[in-house]
């Protein structure tokens, strides 16, 4: 997931700051361990004592989505809150708070009571924000990860009616026509972003998009030339005819129905793979055993046939789901290591 592409930072950077400043930040909810266990250092992962037996859920709990519904993220939460609630015996809502490429979300969760009743998914997306120096706010520090639900992939996707059909035939095209193509994005400080970047080195410019379902709309009417997305966001047009995909940002080959030949970045000699690891984070605090119970009740969910089944018909099956807290958290810090290595402006 981590490739590089160094020439890209100054593009980045620029376009992040146009887009995010001015962007404002938010604030939600509760509670207390059975037994009143001690709380976390702040920054620090669940103490090895603490024990998921130590915890009682006492009432719901709240994971925050920091992007709209409808989109990769949202529906891959709802469908582990789902798996969740069978395991841990108590409701689960999921608030989504929208807003600065996820860095609102972020904010927002970070400022609730680190109780274990708050909880929220996450991406590298809002720490790339933060390492480009479109946010100011310290995504990196003020969260810490639980468990990875699911490592997508990024996909390439064209309108039916665009001259070109695979990563090589673009990028002929881009050759006898610079300038000329665009591709939407979701976030100008995402994953998806660096994968144009990482691509198409500048051929390519990034239009950012508030609404998933806008862009797709504007890449069947053939308004915009590209778009960066995954593969369930895109799978209903592509099976119907009005898309076509033009390439993923993998080293390996789809597995796909009907997607093994797509060609990948490694079959045009490039090494960008990113793809957005979306996982559970915990506030700095929250105590040792709601984090132990948290990640035993997810194993499970995730481990269950109903999620196993919905990953399967989103595409998210492509590489490898779950981790722990203890293997999260060393990818993550490594993700932070080499993004910052990447785009960092410091």
């Amino acid at each position: 997931m981590k490739k590089s592409f160094l020439g890209t930072v100054a593009i980045i950077v620029a376009m992040s700051m146009a887009v995010l400043t001015g962007c404002g930040s938010s604030g939600t909810t509760e509670t207390k361990a059975a037994g009143g266990e001690a709380k976390a250092e702040a920054g620090g992962a669940a103490d090895a004592g603490a024990a998921a037996s130590d915890w009682t859920w006492e009432r719901s709990i709240e994971i925050v989505c920091p992007w709209g519904k409808d989109g990769g993220a949202d529906t891959t939460l709802r469908a582990f809150a789902t798996a969740l609630e069978k395991e841990i015996g108590v409701k689960v809502d999921v608030s989504n708070k929208s807003g600065a490429g996820g860095v609102t979300g972020v904010q927002f969760a970070s400022s609730q009571p680190a109780d274990g009743y708050t909880y929220l998914l996450c991406t590298q997306s809002p720490m790339l924000a933060q390492i480009t120096g479109a946010t100011d706010f310290d995504v990196y520090g003020s969260i810490k990860p639980l468990c990875q639900l699911v490592n997508d992939v990024n996909v390439f996707v064209a309108g039916k009616d665009e001259p070109y059909n695979n990563m090589e035939e673009l990028k002929e095209y881009l050759k006898a026509n610079p300038g000329s193509v665009k591709c939407g994005v979701m976030a100008i400080t995402g994953l998806d972003t660096a994968c144009v970047q990482g691509v198409f080195d500048g051929e390519v410019e990034a239009v950012a998009y508030t609404e998933g379902s806008q862009l797709n709309a504007d890449i069947v009417g053939g308004h915009i030339n590209l778009g960066c997305e995954g593969p369930a966001e895109v799978s209903a047009m592509v099976e119907s005819g009005d898309m076509k995909v033009i390439g993923a940002c993998t080293d390996k080959p789809l597995t796909l129905a009907g997607w093994e030949n797509v060609q990948t970045t490694a079959d045009i000699n490039n090494e960008t793979t990113y793809g957005p690891a979306r996982g559970i984070f915990y506030i700095p605090g929250t105590p040792d055993a709601a984090i132990k119970a948290f990640e035993a009740a997810a194993e499970k969910a995730v481990a269950s046939d109903s999620f196993q089944e919905f990953c399967k018909q989103q595409g998210l099956d492509q590489r490898q789901g779950w981790l722990n807290t203890a293997d999260y958290t060393a990818e993550w810090d490594s993700d932070y290591q080499n993004l910052t290595a990447l785009f960092g402006t410091k």
